[in-house]
């Protein structure tokens, strides 16, 4: 952490705010606000967005700017926690998936020596921007362009992989290029925006396993796993929910803000996302999925809540019945569950792995940021 200066990696990055309207904005910084504030921005503990869709938004006119996050620089304490928690020996050869800004695959240049570390970034910017700032520290890694899903073949076997962006499921390659005994460390994320951060072991036959640690560590999702169009899909169950008759809230609302039950609902409702809506005194939240089917949860101060549900699929009435295994499983938090990957698939447990609770969406859309 001393060795490695954090602004050659955060040259510029943007700060967040609401806007009047509720939807965030953000604002460009770099060392032309003035040195000293960018370089206490800069080590502050915090995450900092650093590309907006994808570099087409750049907000460098001084303004606040609307735009989607599709790169940022993880905050310290999470990347070093990380790379406890991955705890691979020096020695051991070490492939990054997805490089970012570089910060990281500096720490990890200091950690494991420039030759035993390869890393893949999707952005080909990125990348050459990754090798430049490395350079400039004296580090030589092995950078890569392309799909981190796919490893590196040519520098496997690895004593580990540490991921620094979230696919939905663990790539069979991952496993294929550990040896045994290696680690893969990386947070999962599902189409509900929950996430879950497990340390695996290869086990061998290309078997890994692990538990669950805990749903705090996030990254930016897998550039591949394009999120559907939310606007027609909410025109659409808006244009229907004055026709839907209310059913029945067999539920505690409340357990709707469980991130351990969001993730285990993201599995029984693969591709379903979730949106607030608030109109009037009327605070809806929203199920969607690209099928047209919809559910919606509306609360509205005195009165009951009411649930709408319409389309292919009854969207409520299958994500309380997936409540109503979490509530009478005990409620389990994160760490509860674990997960095998064997052969490309991706089994979720709930204690033991003679407790399965579904599977993780494997295939295509497993690329890095």
């Amino acid at each position: 952490m001393e060795t490695v200066p954090r602004e050659v990696f955060l040259p510029s990055f943007f700060t967040d705010a609401p806007g009047p309207d509720g939807i965030t904005r953000y604002t460009h910084v770099s060392r032309d606000n003035g040195e000293q504030e960018w370089l206490r921005l800069v080590y502050r503990n915090r995450t900092w967005v650093t590309q907006l869709d994808h570099g087409t938004t750049t907000g460098e006119g001084g303004e606040a700017v609307l735009g989607v996050p599709t790169s940022s620089s993880t905050l310290p304490s999470v990347v070093v926690g990380m790379f406890e928690d991955f705890d691979v020996p020096e020695g051991k050869r070490i492939y990054e998936a997805g490089s970012g800004t570089g910060y990281s695959t500096a720490l990890a240049c200091v950690r494991y020596g420039d030759a035993c570390v390869t890393s893949t970034e999707h952005d080909p910017r990125l990348s050459a921007l990754v090798g430049e700032r490395l350079a400039s520290l004296g580090h030589h890694p092995k950078l890569l362009t392309g799909d981190a899903a796919q490893g590196c073949p040519a520098g496997a076997p690895y004593g580990g992989v540490i991921a620094t962006y979230s696919p939905s499921a663990v790539p069979a390659e991952w496993v294929e290029q550990t040896e045994t005994g290696g680690v893969i460390l990386v947070s999962l994320g599902g189409s509900l925006d929950a996430y879950a951060y497990v340390r695996l072991v290869k086990t061998g036959n290309d078997t890994a396993e692990g538990q669950f640690r805990n749903g705090d560590v996030s990254f930016m999702r897998s550039r591949e796993l394009a999120r559907p169009d939310i606007g027609p899909m909410m025109r659409s169950a808006l244009a229907r929910r004055d026709a839907a008759r209310p059913v029945d809230v067999g539920v505690d609302p409340g357990v709707l803000e469980s991130t351990a039950l969001m993730w285990t609902a993201q599995i029984a409702l693969p591709g379903v996302v979730r949106v607030g809506l608030t109109t009037g005194e009327t605070s809806g939240r929203w199920f969607l999925h690209p099928d047209g089917s919809w559910a919606v949860l509306e609360t509205s101060q005195g009165d009951p809540p009411c649930a709408y549900e319409g389309g292919p699929q009854r969207l409520w009435t299958r994500l309380e019945e997936a409540a109503s295994r979490w509530l009478a499983d005990g409620r389990p938090g994160i760490e509860r569950y674990g997960l095998t990957v064997t052969g490309g698939e991706n089994t979720v447990w709930l204690d033991t792995p003679d407790r399965p609770v579904g599977a993780l969406p494997t295939g295509p859309g497993q690329a890095s940021r």
